[in-house]
C-alpha cells in the first residue's frame, strides 16, 4: 500500500512541477518571522529572479530551491514530500531532526576514516543530508536553518552527490548572505565547479547515472556557479580564482569575447591576485582571437596593442620567457592596425573621395612606419593627391530645383510688433 501511496504521489507532484513551474512546492512565507532580519539578526539576501539579460549577472541566477529530478526518484520522495509539502513550523521537530542529522553526520565521518577504501559512509552522509533538510524546513529563517542548510551541502558533498550538495550551498547563500560558512562553502562550490570542467574535458554528454554531476550541460553549469560565486562573494577567499577558472573556461571553449571581458575584470578588480600575469597575457590572445578583420571595430586590436605594452612594463621577468611570442604578436598586431587604415583608405579611394584617403595612407605611413606597408603606400599618396579631393556632385540638375535652405529669408522680420496685434 505504502509503495501506491509513494508512486501516486510521484505523479502529482511531477504533474505539479510540469504545469506550475514547482511554485506549489516553495516554501511558503510563515507570518510572525522577519524577512529582514531573521531570528538570530542575520540579513537574508533577496530572492528575486534575475533576468537574464541583466548586466551585473549575465548567466542568470538560479533558483536555490528549485526541484530537481532526483527530488522524485523513489528513495528521495519522501523526503521531499515532507520537506516541500508537509513543511509547517515546528522548532521542536526541527531540534529533534537537527539532533539525529548530528549523529549519523558524526556516525559517517568516523566511518569514513576508519575505512576510507568502503564507500558505506556515503550512504550515511545522504541520510544525514536528508535529516538536516529536515531540520531547515521546520525553523525557518533560525540559526538551526542556516546550520542545517551547510552541513546539509557537507554531506551531499562527501557522499560524491554534488549537485545536490551544490543546491543546499546556493540556499544557503541565497538565504544568508553574510553566513559564517561562507568561505568552506564557495570553495566547495569552486571544488564541484573544477571537476565538473574536468569531467568536460573528457565527456560532456548527457549521463542519466552519474551522481556526481548534472544530467547535461556540464560545462554551462560549471560556468555558472563559478560566475555566482564571484557576484555572491566579490571579496572573498575565491573571487578571484572563479574569475580566473570562467576565463579559462570561456577561452577553452573558444568564446573569445566573453574570455576577454573575464580576464579584463580579472585585472581590474582584483589587482593583488597571483593570476595577473596569465590574465594580461591571456587577454591578449583573446582579444586577436576576436577581431574579425579590417572591416570590423578596432577596439580588439587597440586593447591587445595596450595589453603588450603593460605586459612588458608590469612583468618584465615572466615577459622574457614568453619573448618570442610576444615578439611575434607584437609584430602581427602593428601590422593588422596598418591593414586596417589601408583598408579604409581604399574604401575611400574607390568612393573617390580621395582627400579621405590622402588622410589614411599618411597616418599609416607615419604611424606604422616599421611594417612593410609603410612603404608600399607612398605611391598610392601620390596617385590620391594629384586626384579630385572629393568625388563630382550627381545629378546636380535635380538638386537645383529644389530651394537653397540657407538663401530663404524669413517671411516676417524679427522684431514686427504687428504679429503680436
Amino acid at each position: 500500500m505504502r509503495f501506491w501511496i509513494v508512486i501516486e504521489l510521484s505523479i502529482i507532484l511531477l504533474a505539479s512541477t510540469v504545469l506550475c513551474g514547482c511554485k506549489a512546492l516553495e516554501t511558503t512565507n510563515r507570518p510572525g518571522l522577519s524577512k529582514k532580519d531573521g531570528l538570530f539578526g542575520i540579513r537574508r539576501a533577496s530572492q528575486r529572479m534575475l533576468d537574464p539579460e541583466e548586466t551585473l549577472d549575465p548567466l542568470g541566477e538560479r533558483r536555490a530551491d528549485r526541484l530537481a529530478l532526483q527530488d522524485l526518484a523513489p528513495g528521495n520522495i519522501i523526503n521531499t514530500i515532507e520537506t516541500r509539502v508537509l513543511d509547517e513550523q515546528n522548532p521542536d521537530e526541527a531540534e529533534k531532526f537537527f539532533s539525529e542529522a548530528e549523529q549519523l553526520y558524526q556516525q559517517a565521518v568516523a566511518q569514513k576514516k576508519s575505512d576510507p577504501n568502503n564507500d558505506s559512509f556515503e550512504k550515511t552522509f545522504v541520510k544525514a543530508a536528508k535529516k538536516y533538510r529536515l531540520a531547515a524546513s521546520r525553523w525557518p529563517e533560525s540559526k538551526i536553518e542556516e546550520d542545517s542548510l551547510f552541513y546539509e551541502g557537507q554531506s551531499y558533498f562527501f557522499a560524491n552527490r554534488y549537485v545536490e550538495s551544490n543546491r543546499a550551498y546556493e540556499k544557503l547563500v541565497s538565504l544568508y548572505s553574510g553566513t559564517r560558512y561562507l568561505d568552506k562553502a564557495e570553495q566547495h562550490r569552486f571544488a564541484i565547479a573544477r571537476y565538473w570542467l574536468e569531467l568536460a574535458d573528457d565527456y560532456a554528454g548527457i549521463s542519466l547515472t552519474n551522481s556526481k554531476r548534472p544530467r547535461a550541460n556540464l560545462r554551462n553549469e560549471a560556468r555558472r556557479i563559478l560566475h555566482r560565486i564571484r557576484i555572491d562573494d566579490p571579496t572573498g577567499k575565491f573571487a578571484d580564482d572563479a574569475t580566473n577558472a570562467l576565463a579559462d573556461a570561456y577561452f577553452t571553449d573558444s568564446r573569445w569575447q566573453e574570455a576577454a571581458d573575464t580576464y579584463e575584470d580579472l585585472r581590474r578588480n582584483y589587482p593583488g591576485s597571483s593570476f595577473q600575469y596569465h590574465a594580461h597575457l591571456f587577454e591578449l590572445k583573446s582579444r586577436l582571437q576576436s577581431y574579425q578583420g579590417g572591416s570590423y571595430d578596432d577596439i580588439p586590436l587597440k586593447k591587445a596593442d595596450e595589453l603588450m605594452r603593460a605586459i612588458v612594463n608590469q612583468f618584465p621577468d615572466e615577459a622574457e620567457k614568453d619573448q618570442d611570442f610576444l615578439a611575434q604578436e607584437a609584430s602581427n598586431i602593428r601590422t593588422k592596425l596598418a591593414e586596417r587604415d589601408l583598408t579604409m583608405a581604399q574604401y575611400f579611394e574607390a568612393r573617390g573621395e580621395n582627400r579621405a584617403a590622402k588622410i589614411y595612407y599618411e597616418q599609416l605611413a607615419q604611424e606604422y612606419s616599421d611594417t612593410k606597408l609603410a612603404e608600399s603606400v607612398k605611391q598610392q599618396i601620390a596617385e590620391v593627391a594629384a586626384k579630385p579631393p572629393v568625388p563630382p556632385e550627381r545629378g546636380k540638375w535635380l538638386v537645383n530645383l529644389f530651394p537653397d535652405a540657407d538663401a530663404e529669408k524669413p517671411v516676417l522680420k524679427a522684431g514686427n510688433e504687428r504679429v503680436f496685434r
